[in-house]
Parts: structure tokens; sequence; C-alpha cells
């Protein structure tokens, strides 16, 4: 990471009078550069992505190694917990100047995305639709943790989870959880989705069932954002992210690839759906460094 050079920086005119702010974020825990696998991170980068698209704010996102940033890094902030944002310049909802304010934990964090939501109730948690979704995938990531740490575990909870969840979608009016586009529930689901549908493979030959048509659709929805696509870390740093919980249980993983890759495809046998309000990106599998 280097305070010159933002993993991701936008083209903005140095007048433009939004709110402005830097968001750090882990760094890939294999070349120390790139997205790093926290699943939280990506949450924050994706709701940052979609104010940005809706022109509320602007903002540039740095990749930090948390066990040893840089020291201009340790010189603004304190905190070990990611994501970090700092405030660089613009106003608030409240008028408040947000230059130079760190926020550097959960609670923060999300009171600083707050205020600077402007027109996009969607992208808040305690929007009355975004709490009902976030009930009905409550539990999901927390079974996920306890099947994959866990080698006499049957997976029961995890699929019953999934099966929920696929219930829940099939009954769906709309592209996404609380409407024709992305919201913050989405910001959540589909980032412990990716994780689940890599890293239980690799550990414990789990598969997210092709008969749950509808969460496949739902993926491939996600993959077609622009927001989620090029917010995603690679399959290998996901895999990596498990890596010390499952091999302590006595959980093996396979050896992954060296080359880092994408994974945005859905079963063949799903039919590819166009729902209006999706996206603005296309999917790919296995889609390299230069393709994101």
């Amino acid at each position: 990471m280097s305070d010159d050079k933002p993993f991701y920086e936008p083209q903005e005119s140095d007048e433009d009078p939004k709110p402005k702010f830097e968001l750090y974020i882990k760094a890939s825990s294999i070349d120390g550069e790139m997205k790093g696998s926290c699943p939280i991170c990506q949450q924050w980068f994706m709701i940052a992505y979609v104010l940005a698209e809706q022109k509320n704010a602007s903002f540039k996102v740095f990749t930090v190694q948390a066990n040893t940033p840089p020291q201009t890094f340790k010189d603004k902030v304190q905190s070990k917990i990611f994501p970090v944002v700092i405030g660089t310049s613009g106003k608030n909802v409240n008028g408040q100047d947000i230059s130079g304010i760190v926020y550097d934990n959960y609670d923060d964090v999300e009171k600083f995305f707050e205020s600077i939501n402007f027109n996009c109730p969607k992208l808040k948690r305690t929007q009355q639709a975004n709490v009902a979704s976030l009930k009905i995938f409550e539990d999901l990531y927390k079974n996920f943790n306890l099947f994959l740490q866990n080698p006499s575990s049957d997976g029961k909870k995890l699929l019953s989870d999934l099966r929920n969840l696929n219930s829940h979608l099939e009954m769906q009016e709309t592209p996404f959880l609380t409407g024709p586009s992305l919201a913050y529930a989405d910001c959540v689901l589909l980032p412990k989705l990716q994780h689940i549908r890599l890293a239980g493979e690799q550990y414990r030959d789990f598969k997210i069932p092709e008969e749950f048509t509808a969460i496949w659709d739902y993926m491939e929805r996600g993959y077609q954002t622009t927001a989620f696509s090029a917010t995603l870390p690679s399959d290998q740093d996901i895999v990596k992210h498990y890596e010390m919980r499952a091999a302590g249980k006595g959980i093996k993983g396979r050896p992954t690839l060296q080359k880092q890759t994408y994974t945005m495809s859905v079963p063949k046998r799903v039919p590819t759906t166009t729902v209006n309000g999706g996206g603005d990106g296309e999917g790919s599998n296995g889609m390299d460094e230069s393709g994101e």
C-alpha cells in the first residue's frame, strides 16, 4: 500500500463539491497489494461504490497489510480494525466538514456512510426493508464457519439456511433483496455467498446445490453489477482466508492455483436471466488481473 498510489481512484474533478474520502481495506494476504478477502471490507467497498455511482460521494481505496501497516498509515490511524475511513473534503448531510476525520471502528464507519448518504435510503442498515432482509440470512455465515471448522459436521444447518434463503428469493419479485438494485442487505449477503461457494468446496467439498436456482440466479445478477464484480477478492485470497481455521481442525484444503482467478460463473443448467436494474457489468469465469 502507498499513499500516492491508491488501489481504486475514479476520475473526478477537484472542484466537485460532494464529500470525498479515503477507504482503507485489508490487502491480499498473498501479494500484499490487491484487495484482501475480508467480507466486511468488501461490503463497505460495495456500499461506497454504489454511493459514488449515485453521485453522493467520491472516494479512493487503499489496501493495507493489517499486520504490518506502513508508518504513513499508523501516523493517521491507531485502530487495527478494518475498514477505516478518512474524510478528505466536503460536508455531510448535517453540514459538518468531514476533512481529516478518522472513522476506525465498525459503528463509526457505518455512521459515516449514513452521514454522506444524501439520496440512497436503500444503503442504510436501519431501513425497514434491509432489517427484514438481514434476518433471513442472519445465521448463514456463522453456520458456514462452524461447518468449516468441524470435521464431523454434516452441514445440515448450513444447508437449511441456504434452503430458506432460496425459498425467500423464489418469492422475490425484484432482482435484489429489497428492489431493482443493490441495497445494504445485498452488500452484506453477496460477499458471504462468494466465500461459502469457494471455501466450502475447497475445504469440505461442499457446493451450493444446483437445485437452489433462485440463489444462483441472484448471484448471477450480483456478478453483473460492477459494484460486486469490481470489488471481489481473488478466489485464492478467499480460500487462504480460511486456511488456518480449517487446517487447524484437521481439514486440509487442496492446493490453490498460483494465478489469481475470479469465479463469476453459475451452473450451466441455470438459465441466464436479464432483469432491468440488475447492473451495468458482465461477469466472467476465471478473470485475471487484466480483466478487472
